[in-house]
């Protein structure tokens, strides 16, 4: 492992970016995390055992991948930028490298085959989607340890009732419970985000709130009832032709004048069991 640069004094990650002729690249959020007390806490966040096989998203530089690699038996990362890749390489030596899109990798396949474990500073650009494809994967890592916007950390960790509360909570909310670590300013980035940032803990759900049969339901009624989240439930889902609705609604134990977002999880789980059911 190279030390020439040292990943959290700004000075240096200058220099090496100059020295690699890179500049950062707004469209894949490369934004660098150069503060040690937040990195830390994204690798102690996941509690990596030594047995235990990790993903990583998004290395960069590798600032937090030289934080995982003691700590794991193995670290698996996916780099899109060539020239990320290209220095990751020269610097690790110890860690598998997969040169693509996170979009276009197999992660289930990732998972199957042992991964346990995700820490990584998530683009930004597709955190949201990232995540929910990993819930949505079949084999779920045990614990993932993030870096996200503060503004999708508050949509993913709010519970039912709150102003952030929707889809991104309710889709992975059914196979991991969503915490807010700690908030990120933006000087502990290199260049700075316009916005603040957060870390978040996924804690994988022993059993999910929905099962895989009505999962494709559970979501269809979930986007389809969001995107009208100040109409009334019993409003939305006649206009979807749903029926009988009160019927169904009080099975489920929701009141026809509620809105998507003052419902639970839980109860979003059993209007699709019901309609599932009854379909």
């Amino acid at each position: 492992m190279s030390e020439e640069f040292k990943l959290t004094s700004p000075k240096e990650v200058r220099a090496l970016l100059e020295k690699l002729g890179h500049r950062p690249n707004k469209g894949l959020g490369q934004n660098y995390l150069i503060d040690a007390n937040i990195l830390d806490i994204i690798a102690n966040t996941a509690n990596i055992q030594s047995d235990e096989n990790v993903l990583e998203i998004g290395p960069g530089l590798g600032a937090l991948t030289e934080r995982i690699l003691p700590k794991a038996g193995s670290v698996t990362c996916i780099e899109k930028d060539p020239t990320m890749a290209s220095y990751l390489k020269t610097r690790f030596s110890d860690f598998t490298l997969i040169e693509s899109d996170a979009l276009d990798v197999d992660l289930d396949q990732l998972f199957a085959e042992g991964i346990s474990k995700v820490a990584a500073n998530l683009p930004y650009s597709v955190a949201s989607r990232l995540m929910v494809d990993i819930s949505e994967c079949e084999h779920r890592p045990e614990l993932m340890s993030l870096t996200i916007q503060k503004e999708v950390a508050d949509r993913l960790c709010s519970p039912a009732g709150g102003k952030h509360y929707g889809v991104l909570s309710v889709l992975t909310g059914a196979f991991f419970k969503n915490t807010m670590v700690k908030k990120i300013s933006p000087t502990c980035f290199l260049p700075p985000p316009k916005v603040w940032s957060a870390v978040v803990k996924m804690e994988r759900r022993e059993v999910p709130i929905i099962g895989n049969d009505e999962y494709p339901l559970f979501k269809h009624l979930v986007k389809s009832c969001f995107s009208q989240r100040r109409k009334q439930i019993g409003t939305i889902l006649k206009k979807m032709e749903i029926s009988p609705v009160d019927d169904i609604l009080f099975d489920a134990g929701i009141e026809h004048t509620e809105r998507p977002e003052k419902i639970e999880i839980e109860r979003w789980a059993e209007l699709a069991r019901i309609l599932k059911r009854d379909d």
